[in-house]
Formats: structure tokens, C-alpha cells, sequence
């Protein structure tokens, strides 16, 4: 096997906390995603994420955890002690519970491989280990928030046979602002590979560019679970990646994927779905653009266009939540405003 090591792409932590309150993050709110769950919340979908491994007992992940296994002999088990498999798990299924936060798939259930060792780095025959463990385990999805500079020699057959029975999604890297900076196993054409924005819906700075990015999702300051039971902000396609593999799996779980079966097929969904940004089609900064949970779920969820009758005084953060929690299908409301009495 080769003796390539994959690590997490650098990436920052900030401001770990605990708190009593239930948080849905900034990236969850920009793309839409909210009035969704009232149709899917992922259930019955298997999302495989291979990283540092999973804080085991933390309230918000605890519930989602369907089997976890460890592929680099570490004392510490499946345990994530660097944090970051932590955060990138919660991103995806955190639990509705009434504290901490809420992932994107929020009843997907995760399949934990623990393929980058306590110090945050994995050899390549770890990963395909992993891979192969997902594959057999019943993902349906694997996301993969790690990266090397180097090919691996057996790996690109392991992830082409992998992204045919499962949708095979990796973060891009932060290696930017250059091009050509994408990692793999993202560089392999059978995977998605993703940027990261802001909340200006910017690439970030740190975001890996080049031609083999495909889509972009909010990467910057995400608000992750963290290891043994609290919360911390995030920054990275490490956090952009899970939040990606989020969206689909509410796809899978609405039904809106009978005729997507492989990587390839998806990569062309969310080709033809995304936010279309900087140059007019694909460019090395943004790929096909911004993942757009609205075009991408709603031909499969029939959501019932209404009206809405609005005073003055409902103009307001309350008011425009109505409207947010109003969404049709299209995206689109018709509002009356009404004079105050």
C-alpha cells in the first residue's frame, strides 16, 4: 500500500462553547433550507463520513450514530480527539433536540469511519479501507473532508467503484486563493468536489480552486458540534463538504433521486440546479456555482403555494420569517400589505 498520508485540510476552529439553545446555522438559513423539513429530514438515508472519528456521547450525535469503526489503530477507538470528525458529522445529522444545533439532514443516520489518526493524518490505504467499509455498510452517501497533494495508487479504483453505488463527496481543499490546488481524492472526476463561501456568497479566501471544483457551499465560521459535548465555529471546505452531503440526503429522502444513481449522475443534477456565480458557467473559482437546495428538491416535494396577508407591523424579522416559512416550490410568495387600523 501506499505510504501517502491524507489530512484535514487546514482549516480554523473558534469560539468553543456550550449552550442551552437550539442554533440552525447561517449556511442552512442562506441556502433555504428550513422549510424542507417539513417534508424531509433525511430519514432513512445512511451518510458515511470518514475523518477523525465521532464524539461518541455528545448529545446532538449520539442518536444519529449507526455503526462506527476505526481504521488506524488509535488508542482512542472511534473517539474524536482532534475535533474535527466531530464537527464534520454534526454538520450533516445533528440532532432536533432542543439544544446545541441542528444538522442539514437532521434523522440521516452516519456511518463513522475513523480513517485520519488523533493527530488529524491517514495513510492512503486507510481511506480505502473506509471506503470499502461504507460501500459494504449500505451508504448512500460518503463524505470525505480530507485531502493530499499526491495520488494514491489503488484509490481512484476504489472511489470509481465506490461513486456507483454511492455519491461520493469530497471537500476541494484550502489551499487557495491559487489554481490548481485541488486535493483528492476531490480531484477524481467520479467524485463532487467542493469549495467553500462566505456568507457574502464569496469564495473564501482559503477555498482550493481549479477546474476540478463543481460546486460551492457556506464553508466560513459554520457552527459544528465539538468534541466531548459542546459547539465551536468552523472554517473550511471541511465544513462546506458535510453540508453538501446534507442536501442530498434530504434529496434521497424526498424520493426526488430515482433516476440519480452515481456521482456522475449527481454532478449534473447540481449542475443544472445551482446559483450560477462568477463567470457565466463553470469556473475554477465556483465550479457550476452555488448548491441550490430549492431547484434541487422541489421537483420532488409538492409544497402548497399560499398567501399571505401582512400589516405594517409584521415588516419586521418576524414578519420576514413568515414569508421564509411560505416558500413554494418556486420560492415565491404573493404578499398583500395591509394598512394598520
Amino acid at each position: 500500500m501506499s505510504d501517502t498520508v491524507f489530512r484535514i485540510p487546514p482549516y480554523k476552529v473558534e469560539a468553543v462553547f456550550t449552550t442551552k439553545a437550539e442554533t440552525v446555522d447561517w449556511g442552512i438559513d442562506l441556502l433555504g433550507i428550513k422549510p424542507f423539513w417539513r417534508h424531509t429530514k433525511g430519514e432513512g438515508v445512511k451518510v458515511a463520513v470518514l475523518d477523525t472519528g465521532i464524539a461518541m456521547r455528545h448529545p446532538d450525535l449520539k442518536d444519529a450514530i449507526a455503526d462506527a469503526k476505526d481504521f488506524t489503530r488509535s488508542r482512542s477507538g472511534v473517539a474524536d480527539v482532534q475535533g474535527h470528525g466531530t464537527g464534520v458529522a454534526g454538520i450533516v445529522a445533528a440532532r432536533e433536540n432542543s439544544s446545541g444545533v441542528i444538522g442539514v439532514a437532521p434523522k440521516a443516520k452516519l456511518l463513522v469511519a475513523k480513517v485520519l489518526d488523533d493527530d488529524g493524518a491517514g495513510r492512503g490505504e486507510y481511506i480505502m479501507k473506509g471506503v470499502e467499509w461504507a460501500v459494504k455498510s449500505g451508504a448512500d452517501i460518503i463524505s470525505m473532508s480530507l485531502g493530499s497533494i499526491d495520488n494514491v495508487a489503488g484509490l481512484k479504483k476504489v472511489i470509481d467503484a465506490a461513486s456507483k453505488k454511492a455519491f461520493v463527496i469530497c471537500a476541494a481543499g484550502n489551499e487557495g486563493p491559487d489554481l490548481g490546488t485541488v486535493n483528492y481524492p476531490a480531484k477524481y472526476e467520479s467524485t463532487v468536489s467542493v469549495g467553500a463561501i462566505d456568507r457574502r456568497r464569496k469564495v473564501a479566501k482559503f477555498s482550493s480552486r481549479g477546474g476540478r471544483v463543481d460546486i460551492v457551499a457556506p464553508g466560513d465560521r459554520i457552527l459544528c458540534t465539538y468534541p466531548p459535548r459542546g459547539l465551536a465555529r468552523m472554517s473550511g471546505s471541511s465544513m462546506a463538504t458535510p453540508l453538501v452531503s446534507g442536501v442530498v440526503a434530504l434529496m434521497l429522502s424526498s424520493g426526488n433521486a430515482s433516476k440519480i444513481k452515481t456521482s456522475k449522475q449527481l454532478i449534473k443534477q447540481l449542475r443544472s440546479t445551482a446559483v450560477d456565480m462568477g463567470r457565466p458557467g463553470k469556473d475554477p473559482h465556483y465550479g457550476w456555482g452555488i448548491i441550490n437546495p430549492t431547484k434541487l428538491l422541489s421537483s420532488g416535494i409538492h409544497m402548497k403555494s399560499s398567501d399571505i396577508v401582512l400589516t405594517e407591523d409584521d415588516l419586521s424579522e418576524s414578519g420576514l420569517e413568515k414569508l421564509r416559512d411560505h416558500f413554494d416550490s418556486t420560492g415565491t410568495v404573493t404578499v398583500t400589505i395591509k394598512e394598520n387600523d
